[in-house]
């Protein structure tokens, strides 16, 4: 069966990260892919990543910084659907290569332009390298967490209980203070998710309007992205149950070194389940008679949960190193209890389980032989997606992209634009979002953000969870019902939203739907053109049934390896800014949107699906191995946690402040040598010497003046972003109203499009808030309403909302 993109021509004239990885995603699903290369080949980051990244497409060699490669360029692009550029601020319009220029003989075309910092005076025309947007933005400093949380950060607070410190043996990667350098890319990785759900979504707007437009991301939206719910700031920060423990760097995460000196992550912490387990003749004996949410002795998530945890943390650290780690997955997996292997990217290649599922595939490489690495990880039923070759070498099919270009035969002309309008893409489409904690409810926000009208359908109970920041942040710009779903009364109601609905999305156990007559096979029998989303833990296969969290994902996948820096001895890390569950949301959002483009253009709907462990393996897509396990060398972190090797890390100056240095060349690096030491072959001892003794900003400006990219790792960054009028005015951060915390400020829309904008519909919902008006919408007369509140098969909790301010 063909891919969801199967007949789209894309043109990437990317380099970098992003674009790559953007490209990747149109290419698995069925987009004819053709990739623009510098002459001598692109330099990727880290250089195993291209073998990845530039799977299923055709490389030309093209000089764009001549006349005659320029032509062949919009040649190519006025037949094109898409065209992916990243060059710097202004770069594409003096090429002649930007949207609007593009467009001219092509107004489908839809053009995705990434680049650093969008057009923000403060920041365009710096460095739009991925480790010094991380410095440049704070992210380093969210890589352990900060005292109290980002949150409480931002808002200029120590956060509850500012005397008490981490437990005595709490150690995440590096053993020292400050900010760390994690393996993973995350403004990239975030500025691939968003590129490729504004592609999705301007193709689903093509499929209305019959105009294309301008999608733009930049790695500061990507980074936002990485943080968004963490990145807040509210009026009420004491409202109760709004403040959670788990991102504050005090706070234990349940990673444990067991007998054999491997490491777990078990998540959520069951103490109870785990000293028991540990006193057992054969832990995989040991069980627990009640569910997380019932369990007495579980941690609660406030700052006495907080202290509990911090006092027995020797105790569960004890009780881990009783066993081989091995034992322990096993245990859990008896259990029903989330522990996982902490594994090298190598190690989760190499699972058979994984191979078996899809999310890793083998393909036979022309130059290294047969390689394993990331496979699709956006799954449809009706328009599967596949990796459709190896990576090209570079160049490798310039003579056909040029006899392409020379055709004089005209693009097939599409429908002819109409004067239709929309708001933003996803304008008339109506979502339910029953989905459960991060990942289910994240993905109803991206979808909201682009316009799409977001029902959260809540349990009577969850009053509780929508007021935490992290339920406030994934709930906004939604409407929300309250149901029993267990009563005649409140499946009916739902089974009447459903009726008027577009997509319906849950994030469940397997079995957990069909119980209640909401699989896919069910819905689309009675609603042919509804589109189903489930998405999961893990992988298809032995883990399914298990509790999947973006912790024990991280673990699996690889990235608490590589950004602990595990291969030089430390301890893994879970990374405050790692995408586990919101890269699985919008991996979701993007399926779906892409689901809805291909829905619009055949009348067909379909299932979609992706997991926690897909986002985590595309999160370490940088990396393959041999067929025979043999792993590539993607390049680790060092043990200090300050980079990748002297040219490209961070160093730590006179006044305790650190500047991050790239130098991806030879003539920059013997000019960052010659600005530091006046020997342009210093050693790395020396270069660690000299900044030393001046300030980082001192430092910033001599490198900065001699053209050598560089950036302070500015950890006020998240506080000063917040009132910043330009960065409000261009959205990066938008301000609502939530229950609770009243005015509510965290990261806007993440995804500029030019002609269908989307925005903020509105803040958080309450549990319920919406209740009444939606029945009425589904045909309830109030008589039988109150009826269903009655008989508490419904909530009604209107809140009384201040005028918002977007």
């Amino acid at each position: 069966m063909a891919g969801v993109y199967d007949g789209l021509t894309v043109l990437d004239l990317s380099q970098g990260i992003a674009g790559p990885m953007t490209a990747m995603l149109l290419a698995d699903n069925g987009a004819a892919v053709t990739v623009v290369e510098p002459p001598g080949g692109e330099v990727a980051t880290p250089p195993t990543g291209r073998r990845v990244w530039r799977r299923g497409t055709r490389s030309a060699s093209l000089d764009l910084g001549t006349g005659a490669g320029r032509t062949v360029v919009r040649s190519l692009a006025s037949r094109a659907d898409v065209v992916i550029v990243a060059f710097a601020p202004g770069e594409a319009a003096a090429l002649g290569l930007d949207h609007a220029t593009l467009s001219v003989g092509n107004p489908r075309l839809i053009t995705c332009e990434i680049d650093g910092y969008g057009d923000h005076p403060a920041h365009v025309g710096r460095p739009a390298h991925d480790a010094l947007v991380a410095a440049r933005t704070g992210l380093l400093f969210d890589q352990k967490g900060r005292t109290g949380g980002a949150y409480e950060f931002i808002n200029g607070r120590p956060g509850p209980l500012p005397e008490f410190g981490p437990p005595d043996g709490l150690v995440r990667g590096a053993d020292r203070s400050g900010p760390v350098f994690p393996r993973t890319p995350w403004p990239s990785v975030g500025a691939t998710y968003l590129a490729s759900l504004g592609i999705a979504a301007a193709l689903r707007a093509r499929e209305v309007t019959g105009r294309g437009q301008r999608v733009h991301v930049s790695l500061l939206q990507g980074a936002l992205a990485a943080v968004a719910l963490n990145w807040q700031r509210v009026e009420a920060p004491d409202a109760p149950m709004y403040w959670m423990w788990p991102i504050d760097a005090r706070s234990i995460e349940g990673l444990y070194r067991c007998a054999d000196g491997r490491w777990v992550h078990h998540w959520t912490v069951r103490p109870k389940w785990v000293l028991a387990a540990a006193e057992a003749d054969d832990p995989r004996t040991a069980s627990l008679d009640t569910a997380y949410r019932d369990d007495p002795d579980r941690i609660a998530m406030d700052a006495d949960g907080m202290v509990t945890g911090s006092v027995l943390h020797p105790l569960l650290a004890e009780a881990f190193a009783k066993h081989p780690a091995a034992v322990w997955e096993e245990a859990g997996a008896a259990a029903g209890i989330g522990v996982a292997l902490v594994r090298s990217p190598a190690e989760a290649l190499a699972d058979p389980a994984l191979l078996a599922d899809g999310c890793v595939v083998e393909v036979d490489d022309p130059e290294v032989g047969r390689i394993r690495h990331v496979g699709p990880v956006l799954e449809f039923s009706a328009t599967p997606g596949a990796v459709r070759g190896p990576a090209p070498a570079p160049g490798a099919d310039t003579d056909a992209v040029l006899a392409d270009a020379e055709r004089v035969a005209p693009a097939v002309p599409g429908p002819a634009p109409s004067t239709t309008t929309l708001a933003g893409p996803l304008a008339g489409v109506r979502v339910l979002d029953l989905g459960l904690g991060v990942a289910g409810p994240f993905t109803g926000r991206m979808l909201a953000d682009l316009g799409a009208d977001v029902i959260k359908v809540m349990a009577l109970h969850d009053g509780f969870w929508a007021g935490t920041h992290m339920g406030l942040g994934t709930n906004r710009g939604k409407r929300s019902i309250a149901l029993d779903l267990k009563l005649p009364g409140g499946r009916e109601a739902l089974e009447r939203l459903i009726a008027s609905a577009d997509v319906l999305t849950v994030n469940w156990r397997p079995g957990a739907a069909a119980r209640l007559g909401l699989d896919w096979e069910t819905l689309h029998a009675r609603y042919p053109k509804l589109v189903w989303c489930n998405t999961r833990g893990f992988e298809r296969g032995p883990r399914s049934d298990l509790p999947g969290t973006d912790q024990t994902a991280a673990a699996l996948t690889g990235t608490e390896w590589e950004d602990g820096a595990m291969d030089a001895g430390n301890p893994p890390l879970w990374s405050r800014s790692n995408m586990g569950d919101t890269g699985n949301a919008l991996l979701a959002a993007i399926a779906i949107t892409a689901a809805l483009y291909h829905r619009d253009r055949t009348g067909e709907a379909q299932a979609v699906s992706t997991s926690i462990v897909n986002a985590g393996l595309l999160h370490t897509s940088y990396a393959w191995i041999a067929a025979d396990g043999t792993p590539s060398d993607w390049g680790h972190v060092d043990a200090d946690q300050t980079g990748l090797g002297p040219d490209h890390r961070m160093y730590r100056c006179a006044d305790d402040r650190w500047v991050f240095v790239v130098a991806p060349d030879d003539e920059t690096r013997a000019r960052f040598r010659e600005v530091l030491t006046g020997d342009p072959a210093a050693t790395s001892a020396a270069l660690e010497a000299a900044f030393a003794t001046r300030s980082a900003d001192e430092w910033w400006s001599a490198l900065d003046a001699a053209s050598v990219p560089a950036e302070v790792v500015d950890e006020e960054f998240c506080r000063t972003l917040f009132d910043d009028p330009v960065a409000r005015a261009a959205g990066l951060i938008a301000t609502t109203w939530a229950p609770g915390v009243g005015r509510f400020e965290d990261p806007g829309v993440l995804i500029d499009l030019s002609d269908t904008p989307g925005g903020v519909a509105g803040g958080p919902c309450g549990c319920g808030e919406h209740t009444r008006d939606l029945l009425r919408e589904v045909g309830y007369p109030d008589a039988e309403i109150d009826a269903l509140v009655a008989e508490r098969a419904v909530l009604d909790a209107p809140v009384a909302r201040p005028e918002e301010s977007r």
